[in-house]
């Protein structure tokens, strides 16, 4: 199983992850990014990962448990 983080100090709010992955991620109140849906994100996997992959400032972290 997969854990999706998103550091909010780090997030730059430009939206990457979001245009990626709408499925799993969103830019909340604040602009920053947040995981919108943590239970789409094994069968989402791989734009997850490109998310991650092109995140600016590496805000997201996707780690195996």
């Amino acid at each position: 199983m997969s854990k999706l983080v998103v550091n909010k100090e780090s997030c730059c709010g430009c939206g990457c992850c979001e245009a990626t992955c709408e499925a799993v991620f969103k830019l909340d109140d604040d602009g920053k990014a947040c995981v919108k849906d943590a239970g789409k994100v094994e069968e989402n996997k791989k734009l997850v990962q490109d998310a991650v992959n092109s995140c600016p400032t590496g805000a997201i972290e996707l780690t195996e448990e």
